[in-house]
C-alpha cells in the first residue's frame, strides 16, 4: 500500500471534540505509512490538547501566523470589515504557500461548526484549485447552528459555500443529526455521514484521584461534567439539580472539569456559593492529560447540553470505559445512547427528571455497573475508531 501525505487544516480558538476526533482519526488510520500534517492558527488552544492525545509521533504540526484575525474586537463595522478582508487576503497567500511547500496528496479542511472559521471554507476552495489536491480535497463540518445565522459573515460564508458546491467538493459530517441541521439551516447539501468513533480502551486501573486532590470525602459518588465551560453546555442545569436534591448533596459531589470565559466561571461559582453548594461542587479548571484517565475518575458522567450536540465525545468516552451517562435528549446524543439501556436521556433543563435519574444511579452500584457495561458495548458495536478510520480511508480512496 503506497503512502500519501494528508494535510488537515482547521481554525479555532478553544479545544474540544474536534481535537479528539482528529486524534482518533489519525491514531486509528488503517495505513500506517501515510503521513499526516496538521496546520492551524497559533492561538488554537486545541493544538496542545490534540498533541496530548496523539500516539503517532510522526505527525507534523504547522502554525500559520496571522491567519486568524479577531475582527469582532474592532470598534467599528468598517474596521471589522477591513480586518476580515485582510485575513481573507493574507490566508489565501499563506495557505497557497503551504500547499506548495508540503505538496500534499489529500487535503481535509476541518470546520468545527457553522459558520465556524472563515478560513476553513477558504482552505477547501484553495485546495480544490491546487494541482496536487485538485481531486482529493474534502470538507468536514462537525455541527451546525440551531437557528439561522445572520450578518455580513453569514453572507460571506454562504457565498463561499456556494463556491464549494459549484466546485463539487465532497462534504462530510459526523452524525445524522448534524446532517439534518446543516441542510436545514445552511446552504450545504448532499453531505455524507461518517459517525465519530472512539478507541475502546481497557478499564483503567489508575483513574484520576479527584477525592485526594480536592479533599472530597471517600464515600461520595462523583458526578462529572467535562469540556469547555460555555453557556450552551448546561452547567447551570446541574447546579439547579443539586440545589433541588438533598440526596445528591448528601451522597454525591459534582466535579466540573474544563476552562471557559472568566465572567461565566465567576457567575457559576457565585451561584454555587449563594446556593450553599460550595461543599458539594468543585471546579477544577482545565486538566491536562489523557481524557479517559480523567473521566475514569468519575462514577457518573453528565452531559446537560441545552441546544445542540453534534456528537458528544466526552459522553462516548465515558461509555467506552464503562462509566454510566445521563445526557440531554438533543442533537446526535440519541443516536449514541439507547435510553434506559446504554444511558439515560433527559429533556434539556428538565430539573426533576435529571434529579430522578441521578438519584437512581447514586443509590445503586448495580445499576451503575449495568448501564456502564451496556454503554461500553454500544460504543464497541457501533462507534469504534477502527471503523471510523476505515470509512474515512475508503472515502478518500474513492476520491482518487
Amino acid at each position: 500500500m503506497s503512502s500519501r501525505k494528508i494535510l488537515i487544516y482547521y481554525e479555532q480558538l478553544g479545544y474540544g471534540g474536534v481535537d479528539t476526533h482528529l486524534a482518533n482519526l489519525i491514531n486509528y488510520w488503517p495505513n500506517k505509512e501515510d503521513e499526516f500534517i496538521i496546520a492551524s492558527n497559533p492561538d488554537n488552544e486545541g493544538l496542545s490538547f490534540l498533541k496530548q492525545q496523539l500516539t503517532n509521533s510522526s505527525v507534523t504540526i504547522h502554525t500559520l501566523d496571522g491567519v486568524f484575525q479577531r475582527a469582532a474586537k474592532e470598534s467599528s463595522k468598517l474596521k471589522r470589515a477591513s480586518a476580515n478582508l485582510n485575513t481573507f487576503i493574507r490566508f489565501m497567500r499563506t495557505f497557497r504557500t503551504l500547499l506548495k511547500e508540503v505538496s500534499p496528496d489529500i487535503l481535509l479542511s476541518n470546520n468545527g461548526g457553522y459558520p465556524g472559521g472563515i478560513t476553513n471554507w477558504l482552505a477547501a476552495i484553495i485546495g480544490k484549485l491546487h494541482k496536487s489536491t485538485k481531486i482529493s480535497t474534502f470538507l468536514l463540518v462537525h455541527h451546525s447552528p440551531t437557528s439561522k445565522v445572520g450578518g455580513p459573515m453569514a453572507v460571506l460564508t454562504s457565498l463561499l459555500i456556494w463556491w464549494i458546491q459549484f466546485l463539487d467538493i465532497p462534504s462530510i459530517t459526523v452524525s445524522q443529526a448534524s446532517k439534518n441541521m446543516l441542510e436545514i439551516y445552511t446552504p450545504l447539501r448532499n453531505l455524507h455521514v461518517i459517525n465519530n468513533g472512539l478507541g475502546l480502551k481497557e478499564y483503567l486501573t489508575d483513574p484520576y484521584d479527584f477525592k485526594t486532590k480536592w479533599n472530597i470525602k471517600q464515600d461520595k459518588i462523583l458526578i462529572g461534567i467535562i469540556g469547555p465551560v460555555d453557556p450552551h453546555k448546561g452547567h447551570l442545569t446541574m447546579l439547579e439539580v443539586f440545589h433541588h436534591s438533598s440526596a445528591l448533596q448528601e451522597k454525591a459531589h459534582l466535579i466540573v472539569v474544563g476552562s471557559g470565559k472568566d465572567t461565566l466561571l465567576a457567575e457559576l461559582k457565585h451561584m454555587v456559593f449563594s446556593l450553599g453548594l460550595e461543599n458539594v461542587i468543585t471546579f477544577t479548571g482545565f486538566l491536562p492529560g489523557d481524557s479517559h484517565k480523567i473521566i475514569s475518575g468519575f462514577d457518573i458522567l453528565v452531559m446537560p447540553t441545552i441546544d445542540f450536540e453534534g456528537f458528544g465525545y466526552s459522553m462516548a468516552e465515558a461509555m467506552s470505559i464503562g462509566i454510566p451517562v445521563v445526557a440531554s435528549r438533543i442533537g446526535a446524543i440519541p443516536e449514541v445512547i439507547v435510553d434506559k439501556e446504554s444511558g439515560f436521556l433527559v429533556e434539556p433543563k428538565d430539573i426533576s427528571v435529571w434529579q430522578e435519574n441521578l438519584e437512581k444511579l447514586i443509590n445503586s452500584a448495580d445499576l451503575r455497573k449495568k448501564i456502564g457495561m451496556s454503554g461500553r458495548q454500544r460504543i464497541q458495536n457501533g462507534f469504534s475508531a477502527h471503523s471510523m478510520g476505515q470509512q474515512y480511508f475508503n472515502f478518500l480512496r474513492s476520491l482518487q
